[in-house]
């Protein structure tokens, strides 16, 4: 019996990229998405409502209250909803990032079943900007195929991971991994199958797996978080969902955009994408809601290029250059961090 499988999300003017990571989640076999949205300016919100009625997904207008950020709101909604309460297995996944699947698994429900598992590390692995200035036409899968090297240690947050986990074994969804039901010992494999220790599946703190090598035998999750330079101008007027208050400027620009390493494995995955793409495209109202979004992105960011400050960040953008360093380096930067934060 194939399980169930639940994508969570929130969204803000994410427009020009949403219909492509939706046709993706839905090729590899996502049964719903639940979408999120907050204060869209671009037409977001509009797009999303047309894919629900085209039962692409199920969208929700955020309403955040005080205190709390857009993606915690929309997380501790989630937790209660009937998708949430019905799916067998989750995976919190942003707009910009894409299961990667290592063949021959094509579908969430293949990675579940090729492991015994009741959570599932999803490998981040970086992706730069490819040297694109402007939006590329055609998709991120196809536009954006340099990366930062398997191997590489530094910056630590290159060993980030997000989850796909079975419900009923955890107590409700996280951003990065779900929060357990205490005195539980759920199983927690890496990208490659091989079992996590319990001391890792015990603390729900722990967002990396660093210093050995990264596994991903079965499964990494692609994260496109810079795409073209002005793609990322117009990140960085919009914010994070979940850290308000970090700026999306150029030191997250030179923590991300790394292009030393080819990365076209995903490429497998894109024939299934582009034809959901397509499919949810023949929608008129889908199309429609599309060019609408279009439009206001093209004038938002017209706007943003009136700005001395947007263009100057936009130079530096296109000035730098991402390299991690070698392992010794890497190593030694980590232990002078983590010597740093101690009392």
């Amino acid at each position: 019996m194939t399980p169930s499988v639940l994508i969570i999300t929130t969204m803000r003017n994410e427009g020009p990229h949403l219909v492509e990571w939706v046709a993706h989640c839905r090729a590899a076999g996502a049964d719903d998405i639940l979408v999120f949205s907050n204060d869209c300016t671009d037409g977001t919100d509009d797009l999303l409502d047309a894919l629900d009625r085209a039962g692409a997904l199920t969208h929700i207008r955020n309403v955040i209250p005080e205190g709390r950020t857009p993606q915690w709101a929309a997380l501790k909604q989630a937790a209660d909803h009937p998708l949430t309460q019905s799916a067998d297995w989750i995976a919190v996944l942003d707009c910009d990032e894409f299961i990667n699947l290592r063949p021959p698994l094509t579908t969430f429900g293949d990675l579940i079943h090729a492991v015994d598992a009741d959570a599932i590390v999803l490998p981040w692995r970086l992706f730069g900007n490819a040297g694109h200035l402007t939006r590329p036409n055609g998709m991120t899968l196809d536009a954006y195929t340099q990366a930062i090297p398997a191997d590489a240690l530094y910056p630590a947050l290159a060993r980030f991971f997000k989850t796909l986990y079975r419900r009923e074994t955890m107590q409700k969804p996280g951003v990065h991994r779900p929060r357990q039901k205490k005195a539980t010992a759920p199983r927690w494999v890496d990208g490659s199958g091989n079992r996590l220790d319990n001391r890792f599946a015990k603390n729900d703190g722990r967002i990396m797996l660093w210093g050995a090598p990264l596994a991903t035998d079965l499964v990494q999750l692609n994260h496109y978080s810079v795409r073209s330079v002005q793609d990322f101008l117009l990140k960085s007027a919009r914010g994070l969902p979940n850290h308000t208050d970090k700026a999306v400027d150029l030191t997250y620009w030179v923590e991300r955009n790394f292009n030393t390493v080819a990365d076209t494995s995903i490429a497998v995955m894109a024939p299934a994408t582009r034809a959901e793409y397509a499919r949810l495209m023949t929608d008129p109202t889908v199309a429609a809601a599309q060019s609408q979004s279009n439009a206001r992105t093209a004038a938002a960011l017209e706007h943003a290029l009136r700005d001395p400050d947007t263009v100057n960040l936009m130079g530096r953008l296109i000035l730098a250059n991402s390299i991690p360093p070698r392992e010794p380096l890497a190593r030694a930067l980590v232990a002078h961090y983590q010597q740093a934060l101690k009392p």
